[in-house]
C-alpha cells in the first residue's frame, strides 16, 4: 500500500482536505506523520490523484474508504469551484451510497476552514534596505532543502544527515505539507528540527511555497515568527556573495487562479531584488532562491492554448537582463533533483525539490512532457547534466539535498543523494560522497 505522500494533491482544495484528514486521524499533533499508511489516507490520495489525471481511482481491493473518498473529493472540488450542477449530481449519488461517515464529518471541517479566511502572510518592504538580514560570515556552510516538511521518517533522516555536515545555516525552499496548517508547521517543521538539533539548532530560514498558504497563511505566519524571519523574501550577504530569496508562492496561493498556473513576483518585490543585484556590483556573486522553477522539462505552467511552457515567462522577463550576473538559481516545487545545463540565459539552474516527497519511477520525472513550448533561442527542452540523475530502487527515486560552501570568492555546491526508503527515526544512513559537486570562483575585482 503506497503512502499518501507519494503524490501530494495538485488541487489546493484537496491539499486542505488532506490536511484535515491527516489531523482527524492523528492521536495528537506529534503523531501527524503516523497516519501515512492509514487506509483512509491512501484512499484520499488515490481519489486526489485520479481527479488530477481525470481517471478512475485504482487501489488494491478491500480498502473500505475508497468509494467515500472518491465521492467526497469530487464534492470538495465542486463546492470550491461553485459548480452547482455538479454539486447537485454528486449529492444525489451520496443519498444512495453507503460510505464511511468520516467523509461527511471531514467535509464540515473543510467548509469551516475554507470560510475562515486568509491572513496577511506577506509583509512588504518600505525601504530598499528592509529584509537585508544580518551579514553572513565570509566562510559559511549553507544547507538547502526543498519540499521537505512532510514530517515523515524520510524527512527526519534527511535532516539527520544534514546535521552531520554541521551547517551554519539551513534554508528550506518551501512547502509545508499538506497545506501549511499551524499544526503542520509545528509537527512537520519545528518539532523535527528540535528533535534532530536540540538546543544547538543552526540558523534556519524558509521560503514560501504554494502549499504553505493553501490553508490561508496562518501556519506560514507562525513559521516566520518562530524563525524570527521578517518576511517571505530576504537578502543574505557577506563580502563577496549574496543570496536573494524570493516569494513565488504568493501568486500561487489563491485556488481561484488554478489553471492560470504561471506564478510571478509582486512588482514591488521584483524591484527590490533587482535593486540588490544592481547595488551589489558586478565583481561579487549573486545566488537566487525560489520555490517555483525558472524553467523545467516538465513545464512551468500552461499557455492559453493549454500546452506547458518550458520557461516561466514572468520570472524570465523580470530577471532576464541580469541572469549573466547570477551564479546559481536554486528552486524546488518539482519533487526531483535536476542539475540542468545552461538554458534560457541562466548558466546554472538547479531543481532541488527532492527533499522528502517520494517520486515513483513510473512517473518518469526525467522525461520531458510532450508539446513543451520552448523559449526563443532554444532548440529543445532543458536537459540535466550527465551522471546527475537520482538513483532509484525500482519503485521510487532517492531523495536529495544541497550544501553550499562559501569560502571567500570561491563557492562550492555539493548535491547529496539519500536512500531513506523504510528508514526508522534516528537511524539515518551515513552521508556518502556527493552525487555531483561544482565550484564557481569569482574573478578578482579590477583595481582602480
Amino acid at each position: 500500500m503506497a503512502p499518501p505522500l507519494t503524490a501530494t494533491p495538485h488541487h489546493p482544495a484537496l491539499s486542505l482536505w488532506h490536511s484535515l484528514l491527516h489531523r482527524r486521524l492523528s492521536p495528537d499533533e506529534a503523531g501527524l506523520h503516523a497516519t501515512a499508511d492509514h487506509p483512509a489516507m491512501v484512499a484520499a490520495t488515490a481519489a486526489a490523484r485520479a481527479l488530477d489525471a481525470e481517471t478512475t481511482p485504482r487501489e488494491p481491493e478491500g480498502n473500505p474508504f475508497l468509494a467515500g473518498a472518491s465521492l467526497y473529493a469530487r464534492l470538495v472540488v465542486a463546492r470550491f469551484e461553485r459548480d452547482h450542477e455538479k454539486i447537485a449530481k454528486i449529492e444525489d449519488e451520496l443519498r444512495f451510497s453507503v460510505v464511511d461517515p468520516l467523509w461527511a464529518e471531514l467535509l464540515i471541517q473543510y467548509e469551516k476552514s475554507r470560510l475562515s479566511g486568509a491572513v496577511d502572510s506577506y509583509p512588504r518592504h518600505r525601504k530598499m534596505d528592509d529584509f537585508v538580514l544580518a551579514p553572513m560570515p565570509d566562510d559559511v556552510t549553507i544547507a538547502l532543502i526543498a519540499d521537505w516538511a512532510t514530517g515523515t521518517p524520510s524527512a527526519r533522516a534527511i535532516l539527520e544527515q544534514i546535521a552531520t555536515l554541521q551547517p551554519d545555516l539551513v534554508i528550506h525552499v518551501g512547502d509545508v505539507y499538506f497545506s501549511g496548517l499551524p499544526e503542520e508547521v509545528r509537527a512537520h517543521f519545528f518539532d523535527v528540527f528540535a528533535s534532530v538539533f536540540g538546543a544547538d539548532r543552526p540558523r534556519v530560514l524558509s521560503l514560501a511555497g504554494n502549499h504553505d498558504r493553501y490553508s490561508g497563511g496562518r501556519g506560514y505566519v507562525e513559521l516566520l515568527r518562530g524563525l524570527e524571519q521578517p518576511a517571505s523574501y530576504f537578502c543574505l550577504q557577506n563580502k563577496d556573495w549574496q543570496l536573494l530569496a524570493m516569494d513565488t508562492g504568493y501568486h500561487d496561493r489563491d485556488p481561484t487562479r488554478r489553471g492560470i498556473d504561471v506564478t510571478e513576483l509582486e512588482p514591488s518585490e521584483l524591484a527590490w531584488h533587482l535593486d540588490k543585484i544592481e547595488r551589489f556590483g558586478g565583481s561579487r556573486g549573486t545566488i537566487l532562491l525560489s520555490h517555483h522553477q525558472l524553467f523545467s522539462s516538465a513545464g512551468t505552467g500552461r499557455a492559453p492554448a493549454g500546452d506547458q511552457l518550458a520557461v516561466n515567462p514572468r520570472l524570465h522577463d523580470g530577471f532576464g537582463a541580469v541572469l549573466d550576473r547570477v551564479a546559481w538559481w536554486f528552486w524546488g516545487h518539482e519533487h526531483n533533483l535536476s542539475i540542468f545545463g545552461p538554458y534560457a540565459g541562466l548558466e546554472r539552474g538547479r531543481g532541488i525539490g527532492s527533499g522528502a516527497i517520494p517520486v515513483l519511477v513510473q512517473q518518469h520525472p526525467y522525461t520531458p512532457v510532450a508539446r513543451l513550448i520552448l523559449p526563443e533561442g532554444e532548440a529543445g527542452p532543458p536537459t540535466t547534466l550527465p551522471g546527475t540523475q537520482l538513483g532509484n530502487d525500482g519503485v521510487v527515486y532517492n531523495h536529495a539535498f544541497a550544501v553550499l560552501r562559501l569560502e571567500g570568492r570561491r563557492a562550492t555546491a555539493s548535491y547529496y543523494e539519500s536512500d531513506t526508503t523504510g528508514v526508522e527515526a534516528g537511524h539515518a544512513p551515513p552521508v556518502g560522497a556527493p552525487l555531483f559537486t561544482e565550484t564557481v570562483t569569482l574573478p578578482e575585482p579590477a583595481r582602480r
